[in-house]
């Protein structure tokens, strides 16, 4: 019996790690689109400053 009990053990713990990658994998995705979404927050942010910069050099230009 010890033989079927280790089968039956082997299978309860396959299933296990079966469930634990799918849990992984469903988190994996959803840290993707807040990666995507950081990104682009960071795209607008960078564009706003580099405007913000320019336009404070305009403003210098034209003091002069």
């Amino acid at each position: 019996m010890s033989l079927v009990t280790d089968a039956l053990a082997a299978v309860r713990q396959a299933l296990s790690l079966t469930r634990d990658v799918a849990e992984l994998r469903e988190r994996l995705g959803e840290l993707a689109f807040e990666v995507r979404d950081h990104d682009r927050r960071i795209t607008r942010i960078e564009a706003l400053w580099e405007a913000s910069v320019r336009l404070g050099a305009v403003r210098l230009e034209r003091k002069d």
